[in-house]
């Protein structure tokens, strides 16, 4: 809507151009200075035409021009202001979009990261490009044990019942993990071992653990804790997107951690691998960090995210808290 000052202005500028252009009622006279004298023979007509030209007197092409100009100049602002309008709504739109992506993957993570068994978890350096991994054992039950030998290798233990025995899968048994690599080294003595098979039932309350070789636990536990964990899952930031890997284990644990950039390390189709999120911009950030603990104390992930889509961006910084104690 055009403002007041405006259809003043406008109006001022319609009526100058009418009084420079409006035809005179009277012919000049030459030689008496310029005045302006009817003409005698067509007084008449003179006043009666210039009467009819005030009364039927249309827009002429002056005030055609201006009036275009001043709507052109109303139509620019209104253009630019619509456009800054829509543009600053693409712009949330995105941003929100980019927090969603954030929020939903940092969601996934931290469930997935509350059930990992203690000190299992571990990162990958950051590459230039900032592509990573995070690895760690998921737990599939914990219990308490009742009989094992601390003192010579056994391929057997028990414990009080738990519900893992009904879930289908390779299984390990750990007791007392303190640092990742003693797990991920399989050996013995050390606190993992792989399991065969469960008893088909529990007697007198007492379940028995069947090791798939004879196995020596490092050191016991202050709480008698046995974590019955799955195979090892990793989340891996890899050319902008985040995926979830699982199911590489077939040909036993590696002790040295898996990287986007090694061949043939990781799953590379469904269902294995798992897109979590995109749009990830992460050259020369840490994704990935996880904090040093103490035994009597939980441990903490610190996640780094940068997702971006063309000139937004935004950046989660989050912090996971995990269970360190072992």
């Amino acid at each position: 809507m055009a403002r007041p000052w405006i259809l003043r202005f406008t109006g001022r500028i319609i009526n100058m151009a009418r009084s420079m252009i409006a035809p005179s009622p009277c012919q000049p006279v030459r030689g008496d200075g310029g005045c302006c004298q009817a003409g005698p023979t067509h007084q008449g007509s003179s006043v009666k035409m210039a009467s009819r030209i005030s009364k039927q007197r249309g827009v002429t092409l002056v005030e055609l021009v201006v009036t275009i100009v001043l709507m052109g100049i109303l139509a620019g602002g209104t253009v630019a202001f619509v456009i800054s309008s829509t543009q600053s709504y693409v712009n949330t739109a995105t941003r929100n979009q980019l927090s969603a992506i954030g929020r939903i993957a940092t969601q996934k993570l931290e469930m997935a990261l509350g059930l990992a068994v203690p000190n299992s978890i571990r990162v990958t350096s950051a590459e230039s490009s900032g592509d990573q991994c995070l690895e760690y054992f998921p737990v599939a039950d914990a219990t308490s044990y009742l009989d094992v030998n601390f003192v010579s290798a056994s391929n057997s233990l028990t414990a009080l019942p738990f519900t893992a025995s009904g879930l289908s899968g390779k299984k390990y048994a750990i007791i007392y993990p303190v640092v990742p690599a003693t797990l991920y080294a399989a050996s013995s003595p050390g606190p993992l071992a792989t399991i065969t098979s469960y008893s088909a039932s529990v007697s007198g309350g007492i379940e028995t653990v069947t090791l798939s070789g004879n196995h020596l636990f490092r050191s016991g536990s202050d709480a008698q804790r046995l974590y019955l964990a799955e195979e090892p899952v990793s989340f891996c930031v890899e050319g902008g997107k985040l995926f979830r890997y699982k199911n590489y284990t077939s040909s036993g644990l590696k002790s040295t951690q898996c990287t986007p950039d090694t061949a043939s390390c990781l799953p590379s189709s469904a269902p294995n691998r798992a897109l979590i999120a995109d749009t990830i911009v992460n050259s020369g950030l840490t994704a990935f960090n996880v904090a040093a603990s103490r035994l009597q104390s939980t441990g903490t992930v610190r996640l780094n995210l940068n997702f971006a889509d063309g000139a937004e961006a935004i950046t989660i910084r989050h912090e996971i808290q995990i269970t360190s104690a072992p």
